[in-house]
């Protein structure tokens, strides 16, 4: 019985680590979470937590609530977008009070994960539409 639980164990390790690899390269992400504004605003690491068994039973509960594989994939690129959000930079432009993004590396990796164009994330964004009486129009920011 000792011999079958090594093995188990072994292969949802293997299992974990193979899962976390492929989540890493769909969401864009690197595996230096100080990398990222967001994240490293709160501890990187805590003792006495196991990150990889953390994973287990969050992916444990995902299937317990019913979630399909596609569904806790999105999560996942969901939660990404926002990390790569936080990365994004913008400036104002010179002699305006109107705001423009300062390169659009991190904005085209949040659009690919929310699956839209990263020119229509950052229009909306900058120049929102807004409701004024009866008709829309885009509002500088």
């Amino acid at each position: 019985m000792h011999f079958l639980n090594i093995t188990v164990s072994v292969f949802v390790q293997v299992f974990l680590h193979r899962l976390v690899r492929f989540l890493l390269e769909i969401c864009l992400i690197e595996t230096d979470p100080s990398k990222y504004f967001y994240v490293a605003q709160g501890m990187l690491t805590i003792d006495g937590i196991d990150d990889v068994e953390e994973m287990r039973l969050t992916d444990e509960a995902f299937d317990i609530l019913g979630f399909t594989q596609d569904e806790k994939i999105n999560l996942f690129k969901c939660t990404a977008a926002i990390m790569h959000f936080g990365n994004s930079q913008w400036k104002q432009r010179p002699r305006e009070e109107q705001a423009e993004a300062d390169g659009t590396e991190e904005c085209e990796k949040v659009a690919h994960l929310l699956g839209i164009e990263a020119a229509d994330l950052i229009k909306g964004l900058l120049k929102p539409r807004i409701k004024v009486g009866n008709d829309f129009v885009n509002k500088g920011q």
